[in-house]
C-alpha cells in the first residue's frame, strides 16, 4: 500500500466526525485494517530536544525500557492483522534499538501494509537506511526543529546540523534506487522557528521529500527545557508564511499536511472537541511497558478477544450517536489537529 495517504485524503472527505466513526464501525464489524500502532521499542533517546519530555532530567531517569523480540512478536500476533499503519518511533528514539530491521522485517511478514519510521536520523547512514528499506520500510519521518544551523542545534541538543544535512544526501541516493520509498518531514512550529520556514525549499534541494507535517507545539512533558507555548506567532504568519510552503509543496506533488487555522485558534483557546473519539479508535500506542489500554493483557489478549470482552464495537457504534459524551480535560486537545492534507 505505497500511497496511503490517498487513503487519508479520502477519510478526511467524509463529512463530519459521526460519519468518520460510521466508516470505522464498518472495518472493525468486517474484520478490516483500521488501526495505527505507535511502537517505541526502546525508551530512550539520543537527543534532548528542548520541546520534548527527553529534556527533563526526572522523566528520563523514570523511561527506562526495551522491548524483547517475543514480546514484539506477540503484539504481532495479538494486533498485526488489524493494522493498517505500524509507525515504530513515538516520542523515543527507535534507531537505539538493535534489531529494528528485524522488527520491519517481521511487520511486514505479518502483513502490515504500512511501516513508518519516526527518527531524529542521527544514527542513521546509508547503509542502515538501505537495510531498513529493505527489509520492507516503506517511509522516513525526520523530526526537524529549524531550518538553519543555530535554530536547528538549539532545540535539537545533542543534534548537528551538518550530520542532518549529510543524511539528506543519504536518503536521494536510496531513494534513487527505491523510488517507492517515501521521506517525510514532520516540522514542530513555536514562536522561534515559525519564520525559518521560509527557508525551507532551500534545505530540500537535496531531497524530493514526499511529505511535510507542519506541526504547532504542544505541551507534551511536565518540564520541557522549553515552554513558549503561545501559539500566537505562528497564527500571524499563517498568511505569509504557512500558505506559501503550502503552495510550494502542491506545485511538487509533496503532501502537506497543515493545520486549519481554525483549529490553531482552538487549540490557542483550550476549546475541546470531538476528535477524540477517533483517535481512541485508531490509535494504538505500545512500548515495552504498555499496549494498547491499560487493562490489554498481552500474554493472554488478541485484538479480537479483548474487542469482544470490552464490547469494543458497541463503544464504537455509541460514540456515533452520543459523540458529545464527557472526556477528560487533557484528552479533549487531540494530538491529531484538524490537518487539511493537500
Amino acid at each position: 500500500m505505497g500511497d496511503i495517504y490517498r487513503l487519508f485524503r479520502l477519510f478526511g472527505k467524509l463529512p463530519g466526525t459521526r460519519l468518520k466513526l460510521a466508516a470505522l464501525y464498518g472495518l472493525h464489524v468486517t474484520g478490516r485494517r483500521y488501526l495505527g500502532v505507535f511502537l517505541d521499542p526502546v525508551l530512550a533517546c539520543n537527543f534532548r530536544c528542548r520541546m520534548c519530555y527527553f529534556s527533563d532530567e526526572a522523566y528520563r531517569r523514570e523511561a527506562r525500557g526495551v522491548m524483547s523480540m517475543d514480546d514484539y512478536r506477540r503484539v504481532a500476533g495479538a494486533l498485526f492483522r488489524r493494522t493498517l499503519k505500524l509507525q515504530l518511533g513515538c516520542g523515543a528514539e527507535p534507531t537505539l534499538y538493535k534489531e529494528l530491521g528485524e522488527l520491519v522485517r517481521l511487520a511486514k511478514q505479518a502483513g502490515v501494509p504500512y511501516v513508518s519510521m519516526t527518527t531524529n536520523g542521527a544514527l542513521l547512514s546509508e547503509k542502515r537506511l538501505t537495510e531498513y528499506v529493505e527489509a520492507g520500510l516503506d517511509e522516513i519521518t525526520l523530526s526537524v526543529h529549524g531550518t538553519q544551523k543555530s535554530t536547528y542545534e538549539f532545540f535539537m541538543v545533542n543534534g548537528s546540523f551538518e550530520r542532518f544535512t549529510a543524511l539528506l544526501a543519504d536518503l536521494a541516493r536510496v531513494k534513487a534506487r527505491h523510488p517507492g520509498f517515501k521521506v517525510r518531514i514532520n516540522y514542530t512550529m513555536n514562536a522561534d522557528n515559525v519564520e525559518e520556514l521560509k527557508r525551507l525549499p532551500e534545505l530540500l534541494e537535496t531531497v524530493r521529500i514526499d511529505v511535510l507535517q507542519l506541526r504547532p507545539i504542544q505541551k507534551i512533558g511536565e518540564h520541557t527545557a522549553y515552554e513558549n507555548f503561545d501559539l500566537t506567532r505562528i497564527l500571524e504568519l499563517y498568511d505569509e508564511v504557512l500558505l506559501p510552503v503550502q503552495r510550494y509543496c502542491a506545485e511538487r506533488g509533496i503532501a502537506c499536511l497543515i493545520p486549519e487555522k481554525e483549529n490553531l485558534v482552538a487549540l490557542e483557546e483550550d476549546k475541546p472537541d470531538g476528535k477524540w473519539m477517533i483517535q481512541d479508535v485508531t490509535y494504538c500506542y505500545v512500548s515495552p511497558n504498555f499496549c494498547w489500554k491499560g487493562d490489554f493483557d498481552l500474554r493472554t489478549d488478541t485484538f479480537e478477544s479483548y474487542c469482544r470482552r470490552v464490547g469494543w464495537g458497541h463503544k464504537i457504534w455509541r460514540c456515533i450517536f452520543h459523540g458529545k459524551e464527557k472526556r477528560k480535560r487533557d484528552m479533549d486537545r487531540t494530538k491529531s489537529l484538524n490537518y487539511k492534507l493537500k
